[in-house]
């Protein structure tokens, strides 16, 4: 590789660091303890047409988390029976998507809205979803978590920013809550060290 090839190569890596490719950040936040690693994507949405003709705002987020330490962990997601109470005890519904829909299987066929996802709307969204994976040093699982509100009723995601919190319990157990907003903040799972 010549002088000249290397420095384009250079200006091309400083110019996409600090081009709008940047920007595509801004809406997310890191969250980052004993080994483990958390990217809050940017809230999205669409409008959502049930099979009846009700229109609802469908909001999700796509959370990343990986397991930055140097053995491996086991994830436990889902909404424990005092999370199903908080979700019950207001207008929308919360959910954790199935992985096959997370994240860029959920649209855009027809409508907006994938043929797979708007299934899961219909006839599915019930079903309480838990994801049990272990994961290995260096690997990371992505997760979809969805907010669907009837369009007569305000949006619980709107201003704010949905993310999924930790904090670390007594025992070795790193809890998860899912912050909606401000007021409303879910368990939703725990992470555990594998000890070998």
């Amino acid at each position: 590789m010549t002088f000249k090839h290397l420095f384009r190569l250079v200006f091309l890596i400083f110019l996409y660091g600090f081009s709008g490719n940047a920007d595509s950040h801004v809406n997310r936040t890191y969250e980052k303890q004993s080994g483990l690693c958390i990217e809050n994507g940017p809230r999205q949405g669409m409008q959502y047409v049930d099979s009846n003709g009700a229109e609802y705002n469908y909001r999700y987020n796509t959370i990343t988390i990986w397991n930055d330490s140097t053995v491996a962990i086991q994830l436990e997601i889902g909404f424990s029976e005092m999370g199903r109470n908080l979700i019950d005890s207001i207008k929308s519904k919360i959910f954790l998507l199935p992985r096959h829909l997370t994240p860029n299987e959920q649209h855009f066929d027809t409508g907006g809205i994938s043929e797979e996802l708007k299934k899961f709307l219909d006839f599915e969204i019930d079903n309480h979803t838990h994801l049990s994976k272990v994961l290995n040093p260096g690997e990371k699982c992505v997760l979809t978590f969805g907010v669907l509100t009837d369009t007569k009723y305000p949006d619980p995601t709107t201003p704010y920013e949905t993310e999924l919190l930790t904090s670390r319990e007594k025992t070795s157990a790193i809890s998860l809550r899912l912050k909606i907003n401000e007021t409303l903040i879910i368990p939703c799972g725990k992470i555990l060290c594998i000890q070998k």
